[in-house]
C-alpha cells in the first residue's frame, strides 16, 4: 500500500555489511538524469491511474446521486453502499491524483504533509471500505438467519449509526500510519526526498503490518466468509422449503375444490350467479429470488476487495518480515507496481458491479436520465414557444405600425 524504499537499485549503495540492518547507508547522489521514470513505466500506469480517476469519479457520484435522488428507496443496504461509494470516491479525489503525480519523479516533490496525508487517507478509505462490507454482513446474516429479532434490530436508525461509527472507527484505525509514514531525506552531495513508510525496517513497522493485514483485513474478511457461508446455506435451504409449502399449499387447494360437489357428487357446486368456483392457485410470497441477488452481490464485492487490497498487504507484509526484498529490483518492482494499481481498482469496480447484477440500481439511474431527458425537452419546447410567441408579438406590432403609418400618409394626401 505504501512504497518500499528505493526505485531503483542503481540509486542505492549499501554497505558492506548488509547483515546488519542498522549499518545501512543512504548515498544518493541526486541528478537530473535519473530524475524521470523510463517511459515505458510512466505511460502505461499514468494511463492506468487516468482510467482509474475517470471511472471511480463519475462512477462512485453516480451511486450516489442514485441513491440520494430516491429516499423511499434508502434502504438499510442502500445507506451502507453510499457509505462504500464515499469512501471509493474519497481515494480516487485524493489519492489517485497525487500517486499518479508520483511517477514523473524518483524523488518526493510534495513536501512532509502530502507524503503523511495521502497515505492516511488511503487507509482510511480501505478500512472504511472493510468495515463497512463487515458491516453489510452482519446485516444480511441477521436479517435471513434472525428475521424477527431483525425488525428491532435491523433499522434504517441502528444502520445510520453504524456507518457513523465505521468512519469515525476508520479515522482512529489509520492512525499508526501518522507515525509510519515519513520523509526520508537521502543524497550525500545533493539532498532529495523519498515517501517512505520507514527509514530501515523495525520492530514497529512489523507490528504496524501484521496490524494492517491480521486485524484489519484478515479478520474482517474471515466474519464476512462465516456469515456469508451462513446465509447462503439459509437461503437455499429457506428456498427449497417455501417450494415445497407452496406445492403443497396448491395441491390442498385444488382437493378441496374438487370435494366440494352437488348432492350426487358428480357436478361441481356452482357459486353465486351460477359460476363456477374458480381454482386460483395463490402461493405464498416468495422473496428469495431478490434476497439471492443481493447477498451474490454483496459476496461479489467482497471477493473483488480481497483480491484488490489482499496482494498489496501481503507483500508489504512479508518485506517487514524480511521474506521480501525492500527495493524495487527484478521482477520485485513490476509486481509491486500492479499490487498498487490493483488497490486502486477496487475504487471504480464497485458501480460497475452495481450496474451488472442490481436491476435496482439499473431502473433507477434510467428513471433518472428519462427523468432529465424530459426536463430538458420540456424546457427547450418552453423556450421555443416564448420565442415563436414574441416573434409573433414582433411581427403583430409591425404590421400595426404599418397600419397607422398607411393611415396617417392617406390622410396627408
Amino acid at each position: 500500500m505504501n512504497e518500499t524504499i528505493g526505485e531503483s537499485v542503481d540509486l542505492l549503495k549499501i554497505s558492506e555489511d548488509d547483515s546488519n540492518i542498522s549499518n545501512y547507508t543512504y548515498i544518493y547522489d541526486y541528478q537530473d538524469s535519473l530524475d524521470w521514470l523510463p517511459l515505458n513505466e510512466v505511460i502505461p500506469c499514468v494511463t492506468f491511474y487516468i482510467i482509474i480517476g475517470l471511472f471511480g469519479i463519475s462512477g462512485n457520484s453516480l451511486v450516489i446521486v442514485v441513491i440520494l435522488a430516491f429516499p423511499r428507496t434508502r434502504n438499510i443496504t442502500n445507506l451502507f453502499l453510499l457509505s462504500l461509494a464515499s469512501a471509493d470516491l474519497l481515494l480516487v479525489l485524493v489519492c489517485v491524483p497525487i500517486k499518479c503525480a508520483t511517477f514523473f519523479s524518483y524523488v518526493w516533490r510534495m513536501g512532509e504533509f502530502l507524503c503523511i496525508f495521502t497515505h492516511y487517507i488511503q487507509t482510511v478509505s480501505m478500512v472504511c471500505s472493510v468495515m463497512t462490507l463487515t458491516a453489510m454482513s452482519v446485516e444480511r446474516y441477521i436479517v435471513i438467519v434472525y428475521p424477527l429479532r431483525a425488525r428491532s434490530v435491523c433499522t434504517v436508525r441502528h444502520a445510520k449509526l453504524v456507518i457513523t461509527m465505521v468512519w469515525i472507527l476508520a479515522f482512529v484505525f489509520s492512525t499508526p500510519v501518522l507515525y509510519i509514514q515519513n520523509l526520508m531525506e537521502v543524497g550525500q552531495w545533493r539532498k532529495a526526498h523519498w515517501c517512505v513508510k520507514w527509514s530501515r525496517p523495525t520492530a514497529h513497522g512489523v507490528l504496524f503490518e501484521i496490524y494492517m493485514f491480521f486485524i484489519l483485513f484478515v479478520v474482517p474478511i474471515t466474519v464476512m466468509i462465516i456469515t456469508y457461508s451462513r446465509v447462503s446455506c439459509e437461503i437455499w435451504n429457506g428456498a427449497a422449503i417455501r417450494a415445497e409449502l407452496s406445492g403443497r399449499k396448491v395441491n390442498e387447494t385444488i382437493c378441496l375444490r374438487l370435494t366440494k360437489f352437488s348432492g350426487d357428487r358428480r357436478t361441481l357446486l356452482r357459486g353465486r350467479g351460477g359460476k363456477q368456483p374458480t381454482t386460483s392457485m395463490r402461493i405464498i410470497p416468495d422473496d428469495g429470488k431478490t434476497r439471492k441477488q443481493v447477498v451474490v452481490m454483496l459476496m461479489v464485492i467482497v471477493a473483488f476487495f480481497i483480491i484488490c487490497w489482499g496482494p498489496i498487504l501481503f507483500n508489504n507484509l512479508l518485506v517487514a518480515l524480511n521474506v521480501l526484498d525492500n527495493y524495487n529490483t527484478g521482477y520485485l518492482k513490476p509486481m509491486r507496481m500492479a499490487f498498487h494499481l490493483l488497490s486502486y481498482l477496487n475504487s471504480c469496480v464497485n458501480p460497475v458491479v452495481y450496474g451488472v447484477m442490481s436491476h435496482n440500481f439499473r431502473d433507477r439511474l434510467r428513471r433518472i436520465v428519462t427523468r432529465k431527458l424530459t426536463r430538458n425537452q420540456s424546457l427547450t419546447a418552453t423556450t421555443a414557444i416564448l420565442s415563436r410567441n414574441s416573434t409573433l408579438r414582433n411581427h403583430h406590432q409591425t404590421d400595426e405600425r404599418g397600419s397607422k403609418e398607411g393611415a396617417t400618409l392617406k390622410e396627408t394626401q
